[in-house]
């Protein structure tokens, strides 16, 4: 399979921080895939990780390599995490920004404006 392809499979595993905003993005989405390699079988996936206290490592090798090692002809999965910190805001795609931006527009202090009110906002 094409790691494009490989990529497909795991780009909609939700991000739980963002799912945490009321604006679930998956990693795709977020940008933390780095890469996505496939040499005879093994597939190694390299992701960002937002915060160097990100607690969310264990959930997102599960994920992965549950979906990965579904594949035929994928015989081990490895997850390597970007200790650089390379990620930012930025690397999130721009349509889940603005989702993001929309959602913190309508939010004061914890409690939900009336729509109309956060499209006058500037």
């Amino acid at each position: 399979m094409p790691e494009q392809a490989l990529r497909e499979r795991i780009q909609d595993i939700p991000d739980p921080c963002s799912c945490a905003t009321g604006v679930p993005l998956g990693i795709g989405e977020m940008g933390l895939i780095e890469s996505v390699k496939q040499t005879d079988g093994q597939v190694t996936v390299r992701l960002h990780i937002t915060s160097p206290m990100c607690m969310m490592a264990a959930y997102f090798m599960r994920e992965i390599e549950q979906r990965l090692l579904q594949v035929d002809g994928v015989t081990t999965v490895n997850v390597e995490f970007d200790q650089e910190l390379k990620w930012t805001p930025q690397d999130i795609e721009p349509g889940a920004r603005q989702r993001l931006a929309d959602k913190r527009i309508t939010m004061l202090g914890g409690r939900l404006l009336p729509q109309d009110s956060a499209n006058n906002r500037s």
